[in-house]
C-alpha cells in the first residue's frame, strides 16, 4: 500500500470542554490530508507527468465529499507533537473514488511497533462539472494518479449487526 502521511500540527483552540479533540475538529484533519493529496506533486507515476498535482488534473472540475464516515478510537489529547493522518484509495470509479484515513501518533513505517490510532475514516469524492453540476468521468491521468495511491479499505470495528 502506497499512503499520504500528512502531519498535522494541533492548536490549544483544537481541544474542546471534554479536554481533548473535538470530532468535528478531527474532520477537519481529515480534510487537510484529503486536501494535501489533491495537491501533491507526481513524482514517479506512470501515466502522469512529474510535476503535475490530482488537482491540476482535474482543470475546472470539482472534487465534492459525497459520504463519509468516521470511527473514533482513542481519546486525542492536545500535544506538541504533530499527529498524522494517512491517506490511500481504496476504490476508483467511473465519477468517484473512496479516500481510507488513520489518524495516528506518527506514520507507522517511523516506529517499529505500531502507532496509537485514534480514527480511522473513508470518504466518497464525486467529480462534478462546474458548470452543470453533474458527476463527470475520471480520465486515464487521474485514474493512474489515484491508482499511485491504493491499497486496502480501512476496517470499521463498530459497524451495528446486520450492517
Amino acid at each position: 500500500m502506497t499512503s499520504l502521511a500528512v502531519p498535522i500540527q494541533m492548536r490549544f483552540a483544537d481541544i474542546d470542554s471534554y479536554g481533548h479533540v473535538n470530532n468535528v475538529t478531527q474532520l477537519q484533519y481529515l480534510e487537510d490530508a484529503r486536501v494535501r493529496l489533491s495537491a501533491t506533486r507526481a513524482q514517479g507515476i506512470g501515466g502522469v507527468p512529474d510535476g503535475v498535482s490530482f488537482g491540476d488534473l482535474s482543470g475546472t472540475r470539482l472534487k465534492v465529499v459525497g459520504r463519509q464516515e468516521v470511527e473514533y478510537l482513542a481519546q486525542l489529547h492536545y500535544r506538541l507533537d504533530p499527529v498524522t493522518v494517512e491517506v490511500w484509495v481504496s476504490h476508483i470509479g467511473a465519477t468517484s473514488y473512496v479516500l481510507n484515513y488513520r489518524l495516528c501518533d506518527r506514520p507507522q513505517e517511523e516506529s517499529g511497533n505500531d502507532p496509537t490510532v485514534y480514527a480511522i475514516g473513508q470518504s466518497t469524492t464525486v467529480q462534478i462539472g462546474r458548470e452543470s453540476g453533474r458527476p463527470e468521468r475520471l480520465n486515464e491521468q487521474q485514474r493512474a494518479f489515484l491508482e499511485h495511491y491504493s491499497g486496502d479499505p480501512v476496517t470499521f470495528g463498530r459497524r451495528p449487526a446486520g450492517d
